[in-house]
């Protein structure tokens, strides 16, 4: 018998989705292991995915560590029935010798048997960058965008990946998109110099745009769930740069540098007859702790404030 694979931590709805979708396409049946409730401290929050195949592989995870892998064997089980499967671990469950440390309760449902071609249609909501939501109906089907009336047994919304473009240059930039790489990120880069650019592009660090004028930017596609940072000091690209920014949509817009670098650029772009309402939209210093000085540790600073952000854009749409 093929031993089962190590629990693979993708996070997002659109990164769990494409590891099912390439377990499906081997021709494994999938089950979808789904959070619906929560009680206390528990690490997932409802909507989070998980998908397990036949074989034993699987993505995504639904706690801590503490259940997933009898949640595995429970989808695989689901599987081979193929019937809905609701399960409670913690308070109140009937697993007596599986305890949750936090001391609450996560309450899991399991659709097995999903098809090729639902998983596809919901990976390819989110990887075309919008938002969907989902339900799973009492009669197991899963189906996106609920009609009125319908009263399913789990509902909600999944919005993209934040995505992350970075206009810059030198170790700060470098730092910034490797933490946002090694943490799932979408990752569009922006740089004027050869090298930083080589040095990204063998690494293979997110999708790497060469700057060459100022007056010759490539178009792009910032929605809103994309930050913009602007990693690099010099007048020569911060205003096209900024200008570009803040004609999309954006949630975030940060430059580096001191409170007296900032001023200075504000003051730069009101006399460029950028309005002051436009002006006021650029985060600057961006960073969540100031005055780092080290590369590393402003990416992080400048990482969290961008996640911050974004969970508290996320929650006003909630």
């Amino acid at each position: 018998m093929r031993s089962a694979s190590p629990l693979v931590t993708h996070e997002h709805p659109q990164d769990v989705l494409g590891a099912a979708l390439g377990f499906a396409k081997s021709g494994a049946e999938v089950a979808l292991v789904i959070v619906t409730a929560t009680e206390g401290g528990a690490v997932r929050t409802p909507g989070a995915l998980m998908a397990v195949s036949r074989r034993g592989d699987s993505a995504g995870y639904v706690s801590g560590g503490c259940i997933d892998a009898d949640v595995r064997l429970n989808a695989m089980e689901a599987l081979n029935s193929g019937q809905l499967r609701k399960l409670r671990y913690g308070a109140g469950s009937p697993f007596l010798d599986i305890r949750l440390p936090c001391g609450g309760a996560i309450e899991i449902l399991i659709v097995p048997n999903v098809t090729l071609e639902t998983i596809a249609g919901m990976h390819e909501r989110l990887d075309n960058r919008k938002t969907m939501r989902f339900a799973v109906l009492a009669a197991g089907d899963i189906q996106l965008d609920v009609a009125p009336g319908e009263a399913p047994l789990f509902q909600t919304v999944y919005y993209p990946k934040l995505s992350l473009r970075i206009a810059g240059r030198g170790a700060d930039c470098i730092a910034l998109a490797r933490l946002a790489s090694a943490s799932g990120l979408n990752l569009h880069l922006q740089l004027p110099d050869e090298a930083d650019f080589e040095a990204v592009r063998t690494a293979g660090i997110g999708r790497a745009e060469r700057l060459t004028t100022p007056c010759s930017l490539a178009p792009v596609e910032d929605d809103s769930s994309t930050a913009f940072v602007l990693m690099f000091h010099d007048a020569h690209w911060e205003a096209a740069l900024l200008k570009q920014a803040l004609g999309g949509s954006a949630f975030f817009i940060g430059a580096v540098g001191s409170a007296k670098t900032h001023a200075k650029r504000c003051e730069s772009l009101r006399a460029a007859g950028m309005s002051k309402r436009d002006i006021q939209r650029i985060r600057g210093p961006v960073g969540l702790v100031p005055s780092m000085r080290d590369a590393s540790m402003l990416a992080i600073s400048t990482l969290a404030e961008i996640v911050d952000a974004f969970h508290t854009k996320e929650a006003v749409h909630v």
